[in-house]
């Protein structure tokens, strides 16, 4: 089954969106930009607070513009705990699974500080804390024409923001859920931290396209 990612050249065709600008909120090592190049967008901005996979983007993607922060609801400084398996990392107190690596001082700054004036997507996979995220775009969130949204069903703050509060937020903003993703919350609990966590077989993590209303499909 394809990904958000490996299906956005499609998505965006068949929605009749032409993105020139990424904004990818917890960009990690770029695991996305191949997509991104597929699907026909040509500028890239990149956030991702911890310095060696900010450094590894630099060298990597020297087409990008990175920014070494982390990104939150507002400005100021926090504490990045890594985890030791995957290297994940989060601003979010450590889940009790988690198996936490080191713990990093960061920049923290906020989506609507930061986006440039031609960005029209924004994707944000920030292990717990997307809400905070999107809350920290303030008015520029409208500026986007679509919004990619990593969220989950179990309350565990460092995978994925709760789905239903994200969708109301979202809502409340103008945005309206054109695609939806779903994965296994229990294989992904596996894949980053070595057990399935608290929760059952019918849980999911979802990668949530967002358009406004007026654009979503019928």
């Amino acid at each position: 089954m394809l990904n958000v990612f490996e299906a956005l050249p499609s998505l965006l065709s068949g929605l009749g969106l032409d993105v020139r600008h990424v904004l990818h909120v917890g960009a990690h090592l770029g695991e996305e930009m191949h997509y991104y190049r597929q699907a026909g967008i040509g500028a890239f901005t990149l956030v991702e607070p911890h310095p060696r996979a900010a450094e590894r983007l630099r060298e990597t993607f020297r087409d990008a513009t990175v920014i070494e922060a982390a990104c939150a609801a507002q400005p100021g400084q926090g504490m990045l705990s890594v985890n030791a398996i995957r290297t994940s990392s989060s601003l979010a107190e450590p889940h009790p699974d988690d198996r936490i690596l080191s713990t990093i001082p960061v920049e923290v700054t906020t989506v609507g500080a930061i986006a440039p004036d031609d960005a029209d997507m924004l994707v944000v996979d920030a292990q717990g804390l997307e809400l905070d995220v999107l809350k920290g775009a303030g008015g520029r969130l409208a500026g986007f024409q679509v919004v990619v949204c990593e969220t989950c069903t179990v309350p565990d703050r460092t995978m994925a923001a709760p789905h239903k509060d994200v969708v109301d937020f979202m809502a409340d903003a103008g945005f309206g859920v054109a695609a939806l993703w779903e994965r296994s919350y229990q294989e992904i609990s596996w894949y980053v931290r070595g057990g399935p966590g608290d929760s059952t077989l019918a849980d999911r993590v979802y990668d949530v396209v967002f358009l406004p209303e007026a654009l979503c499909p019928a």
